[in-house]
């Protein structure tokens, strides 16, 4: 009988201390759960060329283009051909409808040989997506050394976007 009162003493004993063999009454478990949103990629896609137009150069002087309007300002030792006024640059972002977005611009224009020297300007960006589309308009100045050469010059600026 001793016996069996130890053997039933230690059975309970490793009972109390083993999770294992713990009932269910003192347990408890639950499931989780989990999910993923996946947005339609970005695309932004130049739809018009920024262009500084046809200009003379004599003394130094700068040539810009407006963001906002397009229009072109000659300055300094630059001058106008009216053959070719110029444009500002256009651009369309594409993505997940309404969603929130980051655009940036270079505020520097690279590439131009001749000394020339350039910076963006752009009008005001957008920040979310209007339906799945937005634009904006890009503008800039180019600073044209004195006795620039006659030619065609041309540089390169770079847009990134992304979801914040």
């Amino acid at each position: 009988m001793k016996r069996i009162f130890l053997a039933g003493a230690a059975l309970l004993a490793l009972a109390a201390v083993s999770p294992a063999m713990a009932d269910d009454v003192n347990g408890a478990s639950a499931t989780g759960t989990a999910a993923v949103t996946i947005f339609t990629p970005i695309t932004v896609t130049q739809t018009q060329g920024l262009d500084f137009g046809a200009i003379t150069s004599g003394a130094a002087g700068d040539v810009s283009i407006d963001p906002n309007s397009g229009s072109r300002a000659v300055d300094g030792g630059v001058g106008a051909v009216a053959a070719n006024v110029g444009q500002a640059g256009a651009f369309e972002v594409t993505g997940e409808a309404n969603a929130a977005i980051n655009v940036v611009v270079d505020s520097s224009i690279s590439g131009f040989a001749g000394g020339i020297k350039g910076v963006t300007k752009v009008s005001t960006l957008p920040t979310a997506l209007n339906g799945t589309t937005a634009g904006f308009s890009v503008g800039g100045q180019l600073s044209i050394p004195a006795q620039t050469k006659a030619g065609k010059y041309s540089g390169t600026y770079t847009v990134a976007v992304n979801y914040p």
